[in-house]
C-alpha cells in the first residue's frame, strides 16, 4: 500500500461515517411507509440477484420509537466502523513500511488501540480487559486529549461519542498525513 493509497483508504472511511450519519437526517420518515411490498435487489457477480423484502424496515421506520432505535443502532455500527477501520488501515500501512514504531510512539496510540477494542468487541462499550503486555509494562491509564482510561475500569461501561469517535479519527488521519512517509 502507497501512502496514497492508505490516505484514499482514510478519507473512504470517513466518507462512509458522514455519509450514513447525514442519510439519516435527510430521508424523510414518509419515504419510508412508501417501501412496503417492495423488495431491493442486489446483484451478484455472477449476475445472480438477491431479493430482500423491505416490509420490516418499511414498518420500523415508520413508527417513531423503532426508527429511533434503528439510527441508533446503525449510528453506532458507523461509530464502530469509522474508530476500528481508521486504526486498522493504519497499522496494516505501518506493517508493510515498517513504520509500526513510528505510530505506536504517538502518545494517543494505546487509547486509540483500547477505545477500538471497547466500541468494537463483545458486547460494544464495555472495557473488557486490560492489554496484557500494558500491564506487563506497568502501564495502568492510557488518555487522548481530555479522555483517560485506566486498568481500574475493566468491566465498566465506557463512553464514546460519535463526536469524539470523528475528533479521534481526525487526529489519526492528520497523523497519517504529516507523520507517515
Amino acid at each position: 500500500m502507497t501512502k496514497p493509497e492508505l490516505l484514499g483508504a482514510l478519507n473512504n472511511v470517513l466518507n462512509n461515517f458522514v455519509f450514513g450519519l447525514v442519510l439519516t437526517r435527510i430521508v424523510p420518515e414518509s419515504a419510508w411507509g412508501g417501501l412496503s411490498g417492495r423488495l431491493a435487489t442486489f446483484q451478484g457477480p455472477a449476475g445472480d440477484l438477491l431479493h430482500v423484502n423491505l416490509d420490516a424496515i418499511s414498518r420500523n421506520m415508520s413508527n417513531p420509537g423503532d426508527r429511533k432505535l434503528l439510527i441508533e443502532e446503525f449510528e453506532n455500527n458507523l461509530k464502530r466502523a469509522l474508530v476500528s477501520e481508521g486504526h486498522e488501515v493504519i497499522i496494516a500501512y505501518c506493517a508493510e513500511s515498517n513504520q509500526f514504531p513510528v505510530y505506536k510512539a504517538e502518545p494517543w496510540f494505546q487509547f486509540a488501540r483500547i477505545i477500538r477494542n471497547v466500541v468494537s468487541h463483545k458486547d460494544g462499550g464495555v472495557l473488557q480487559n486490560w492489554p496484557a503486555d500494558l500491564g506487563k509494562g506497568g502501564i495502568n491509564q492510557v488518555s487522548w486529549r481530555t479522555r483517560t482510561l485506566d486498568v481500574s475500569m475493566v468491566g465498566q461501561s465506557v463512553s464514546f461519542t460519535h463526536h469524539e469517535a470523528l475528533q479521534l479519527f481526525q487526529d489519526q488521519l492528520e497523523f497519517a498525513q504529516t507523520n507517515l512517509k
